[in-house]
């Protein structure tokens, strides 16, 4: 049974000047992952405390004002171990929360999404996934009203691990869902919604930073033959300037080759 429950916390203030800190706890040990700033001027700030009603680590939602004093938590989750890695206010006042379930879903761990009301208490929760480990650390609330979540998947895609993201509705339906990725390992950490209704998605391809756009529906274009082409000759080009101004170990000359040659 899911659990949404609100609990006792003691919150300690640390003197300084021109400022504050704060800190919240239980009597376990206590994590954030992810921090807004509220429309009241406040702070919500999501992640994990352990142990917690089911004995296990549970996802962790604390609201203050805006000096740092708690005005409520809540904490959601099962028997078994569930985070939130990232939040969101969303446009009703409420907020959501994503992570990672065991508790719920199809075994392993699986992506999470939690939708509460303005005052932390839960609305629903959806769980997507497979037999593998999926884990979602980024979250978005779509222009229209949905929802996108980006993590890792290693029940779908290409390889070991791959980057994941999944389209939901307001209700938190999934409405598609896509990864990206090689053999290798790739974790995506990181994702916004851009201004021509597309996605970028940012982590960690092959030991590199890797950064993906798609468009609306999640799809990448696939480049054609004449403009890996015409990347080979600038990069080519540009390598042979490079080298006859003697710049052969400068961080630019080392950075052109890898950016036009891993393109996907």
């Amino acid at each position: 049974m899911l659990l949404a429950t609100f609990n006792s916390l003691s919150v300690r203030a640390e003197p300084s000047t021109g400022g504050w800190s704060k800190t919240y706890g239980r009597t376990g040990e206590d994590e954030a992952y992810a921090l807004v700033q509220t429309s009241d001027g406040g702070y919500a700030l999501a992640g994990s405390t352990y142990p917690s009603g089911g004995g296990n680590s549970d996802a962790w939602l604390v609201k203050t004002d805006a000096n740092g004093d708690a005005q409520w938590n809540n904490t959601y989750g099962g028997t078994a171990m569930d985070e939130a890695w990232a939040l969101v206010q969303t446009s009703d006042g409420g907020y959501a929360l994503a992570g990672e379930t065991q508790s719920f879903g199809s075994g392993g761990r699986d992506f999470w999404l939690v939708k509460t009301d303005s005052n932390g208490e839960m609305q629903w929760n959806k769980t997507y996934g497979g037999t593998g480990d999926d884990w979602a650390q980024a979250l978005v609330q779509t222009g229209d009203g949905g929802y996108a979540l980006a993590g890792t998947t290693g029940s779908f895609g290409a390889g070991d691990y791959d980057f994941w993201l999944v389209k939901t509705d307001a209700l938190g339906n999934a409405q598609w869902n896509k990864t990206y990725g090689a053999t290798s390992g790739d974790y995506g950490y990181a994702l916004v919604q851009t201004a021509d209704g597309g996605y970028a998605l940012a982590g960690r391809e092959d030991g590199d930073f890797w950064l993906v756009k798609t468009d609306a529906d999640g799809v990448v274009p696939e480049l054609s033959s004449s403009v890996i082409l015409a990347s080979f000759m600038i990069a080519a080009t540009l390598t042979v300037i490079l080298t006859k101004r003697k710049f052969r170990g400068s961080p630019v000359q080392r950075s052109l080759l890898p950016l036009f040659f891993r393109n996907r």
